[in-house]
């Protein structure tokens, strides 16, 4: 199976019930476009029928010991037999057949594509409430917000990558767990990757008898964190600045005024100059933290240079 056109991956746990569904759509796929290709499915630890239901319709399994969705997606990225790889949960929530601008995107030579579902339609009961209004759009503002970029659903589960233009993603994602859908988001916004987000429509899951993998507020805290510390300038430096400058202020007019200063009819004395002092360890944990996180990110993403000063000037200490 030299020179495939597409490697289409699934992640799979337990997804005996769904496989079908999800191959079948890959194969129509496939069949419609007349273009020669691989379902791979990346097997994590299943134990009901899922590896049997899969190498029956014709896939290729292969096995992920370490545990994780962001895990079973690198190995089965690694493994893939066409540098072009389109990969989405097996569980029927995404429509494979319906890939083609992404299998277009990708050919022509961009680096990333994913799917925007608030820009194409969710369907009743294919995502829960406080995901729907809550967690997506937040942690996708915040994305936004920290990567300058302007992927509107960081965390869609249909996505794709030329592995010739998506360089060196074997060496340097890291994540195993969820946070893995905001890594590779984030991963493509520091390397300056060129990618395409398209509108796309989610399906109710066809899973029966196991529940979704994904835990609302433990996998949101992770992926929250990690957008955190991949952006230390917005997300530590400069906040830290603030706190040291606000304290600064503060204190020059209470010690001007002779310690009583009134700000928004509150008395503030030599006593609240103490307290003062607060905001600025608060800001030079922020800094030290932020300086941190830029080594950690310039280490694990191979980042030499950078448009940012800042990040140039520690990288270049850190060096030296």
């Amino acid at each position: 199976m030299k020179n495939l056109d597409l490697t289409i991956l699934m992640p799979c746990l337990n997804e005996e019930i769904c496989l079908p569904y999800s191959i079948k759509k890959a194969k129509k796929f496939f069949k419609k476009n007349r273009l020669k290709g691989e379902i791979l499915i990346s097997d994590n630890g299943s134990t009901d029928k899922s590896i049997s239901v899969a190498k029956k319709l014709g896939c290729r399994v292969i096995h992920t010991k370490t545990r994780g969705y962001g895990a079973a997606l690198k190995n089965g990225i690694n493994n893939a037999k066409s540098k072009i790889v389109i990969f989405a949960d097996a569980d029927g929530s995404y429509d494979f057949s319906r890939i083609k601008i992404f299998y277009e995107k990708l050919k022509s030579g961009c680096a990333f594509v994913i799917g925007d579902r608030f820009k194409g339609k969710i369907n009743k009961n294919a995502m829960p409430f406080l995901h729907k209004y809550l967690g997506n759009p937040v942690l996708s503002f915040l994305g936004r917000f920290f990567f300058k970029n302007k992927i509107n659903d960081f965390h869609c589960g249909l996505r794709g990558i030329n592995k010739k233009e998506f360089k060196n993603y074997n060496k340097h994602l890291f994540c195993n767990g969820m946070e893995f859908a905001t890594e590779m988001v984030a991963y493509a916004s520091i390397k300056n990757l060129e990618n395409f987000q398209t509108p796309i429509t989610l399906h109710e899951d066809k899973r029966k008898n196991t529940r979704p993998h994904l835990r609302t507020w433990p996998d949101g805290w992770r992926h929250l964190k990690f957008i955190l510390t991949l952006s230390p300038i917005r997300s530590m430096f400069l906040p830290g600045i603030f706190f040291i400058t606000l304290n600064l202020f503060f204190l020059i007019m209470i010690i001007s005024s002779n310690f009583s200063f009134y700000f928004i009819n509150i008395n503030l004395s030599f006593l609240s100059s103490i307290y003062f002092t607060l905001f600025s360890w608060i800001g030079v944990f922020l800094i030290i933290s932020s300086i941190q996180s830029f080594r950690i990110i310039s280490q694990k993403y191979d980042i030499k240079k950078t448009e940012n000063f800042l990040f140039n000037s520690i990288i270049k200490i850190k060096s030296d």
